[in-house]
């Protein structure tokens, strides 16, 4: 159905009455559907090569070996990749709310040229750590920015079926996790079976450049306001006098700007959105810590004398990818089926095979996979996590992958799309806080059990870590609980999510 446009540039829909000389929105234009899906396959193929950091547990135990960091130093390269990749983000939003996304894919390739190359020179010539974390925070900044750029232009693309439209691109960056671990556990290494660090970092620098400069030239958002509207002129429904008046359409680009910062000012103002940020950042910094540690976490699980671990960090890179990914993709699709929605789905089914559930029970469904993780590092033997520790790479994977979908539609969900770019860019923030203080809690923990060599071995170097982080996700949960159903919440305030 058409929404008629008001034939000046403001028009109160509360009492003034739209006439018959009111021109009508026009539908989009084949070949600007076209170009819609163009920009689809350019955000999804961004997101598809932007996940090199999670490979970092790939390059830590190089970095021990060969340049003699201890595990404090390799996290401060590991926190310096989060700290990039998610502080930032806000930034990153505005850009793409303000500038389009192709602007910050063109970015992202610059991040990831200097950056890699840079890490390429630090490890080839064995500069001071602080240079390799200097080169992780532009490697960072290139994955966040790199991916943002995808996913929001999905997200303002495909407004009717956000679940699906969001985790398609998030898939394919938890999917880039899997084919360049394995891409480089089969290209660079060496003849003794080491991995040639120099040389993948190089590559990455020269590639995911280019990956950055195809977004530049075809990624493109088309919002449904700019696509009905003549001349290019931009509509928003504003507050008509304070309020007072009812909201009518404006397009001028003052207004513009005026919405987007009283609707920032809004969500910063948010209780509601402090607890769910609060979740996310105990949900989620555990799940970074996890990631980014795995390789020192899979070598203390065997005695020093023994002559080789029988744990490959890139077969659990490959599986915390490959389920991480599914989970993507099944939440993606449970989230608009059933989860509430305004919109229809593509795809009718029939009532009795679409049962409600609120996307905050989905949520923290999955939560339960990364507790049942933390719990099991915690509490179970060496023998059981030796033998079975693809099932902790999988609940990690599975978790993970599936909070960082279904967090998103959340607030796109909650507080809409217009400016979803700087709303979740807030939210982001706060997995790069986590991620630093789990990551460091793992850190101190590990070198005060380690021995002259600077490995540890035993329970004692990990299990009180993982005790903190099921203790975190636990208060996440209820925190979650509060910001839906609690004092100010959304149900109270007639939100369905």
């Amino acid at each position: 159905m058409s929404i008629p446009r008001a034939s000046s540039p403001v028009k109160a829909l509360s009492g003034v009455p739209v006439t018959a000389t009111d021109s009508v929105l026009p539908t989009p234009s084949s070949s600007q559907k076209c170009r819609k899906w163009v920009s689809f396959s350019s955000a999804i193929f961004n997101c598809l090569c932007a996940g090199s950091i999670v490979l970092f547990s790939l390059w830590a135990p190089v970095f021990q070996q060969d340049l003699g960091y201890n595990q404090m130093q390799v996290n401060a390269v590991s926190i310096a990749g989060e700290l990039g990749m998610y502080l930032p983000v806000p930034i990153f939003g505005y850009i793409c709310d303000n500038f389009g996304p192709h602007k910050l894919s063109l970015l992202a390739g610059a991040f990831f040229g200097v950056g890699y190359s840079l890490a390429s020179l630090s490890y080839s010539h064995d500069l001071p750590y602080q240079v390799m974390v200097f080169a992780f925070t532009l490697v960072g900044m290139g994955t966040s920015s790199m991916y943002f750029a995808g996913i929001t232009t999905c997200a303002k693309n495909f407004t009717g079926s956000r679940g699906l439209a969001l985790s398609l691109p998030i898939a394919s960056f938890g999917l880039s996790g899997l084919w360049l671990s394995q891409f480089v556990s089969r290209v660079f290494v060496g003849e003794n079976g080491t991995l040639m660090i120099g040389a993948a970092f190089t590559t990455f620098a020269v590639f995911l450049s280019g990956v950055g400069i195809v977004g530049g030239l075809f990624l493109q958002v088309f919002p449904a306001e700019e696509e009905a509207v003549e001349g290019g002129e931009r509509e928003r429904l504003l507050p008509v006098d304070g309020g007072e008046r009812g909201f009518g359409w404006v397009d001028s680009a003052e207004d513009d700007k005026r919405w987007i910062n009283a609707a920032t000012r809004d969500f910063l103002k948010d209780r509601a959105m402090w607890w769910f940020a609060i979740g996310v950042f105990l949900v989620t910094g555990p799940g970074e810590a996890f990631i980014n540690n795995m390789g020192s976490l899979i070598k203390s699980l065997y005695p020093p004398s023994t002559a080789s671990v029988h744990i490959d960090p890139a077969t659990h890179v490959s599986i915390i990818a490959t389920t991480s990914t599914l989970a993507r993709i099944l939440v993606g699709i449970l989230s608009d089926y059933i989860g509430p929605s305004i919109h229809p789905p593509p795809v009718q089914l029939s009532s009795r095979f679409r049962p409600r559930c609120s996307r905050v029970i989905l949520l923290i469904a999955v939560s339960c996979l990364l507790l049942t993780a933390h719990l099991l590092l915690a509490f179970t033997s060496l023998p059981f996590l030796t033998s079975y520790f693809w099932i902790i790479s999988a609940l990690v994977g599975s978790g993970y992958g599936a909070v960082f979908t279904l967090a998103p539609t959340i607030v796109s969900v909650v507080w809409g799309t217009e400016n979803f770019g700087t709303n979740w860019g807030v939210v982001m923030t706060t997995p790069a806080v986590g991620a630093t203080a789990y990551g460091l809690l793992y850190a101190k923990l590990y070198d005060d059990h380690a021995g002259a060599d600077g490995r540890c071995w035993g329970e004692e170097c990990y299990r009180g870590a993982f005790g903190v982080m099921a203790v975190g996700t636990v208060v996440a949960i209820v925190g979650w609980l509060w910001a839906w159903r609690g004092r100010g919440g959304w149900k109270e305030r007639g939100v369905i999510v």
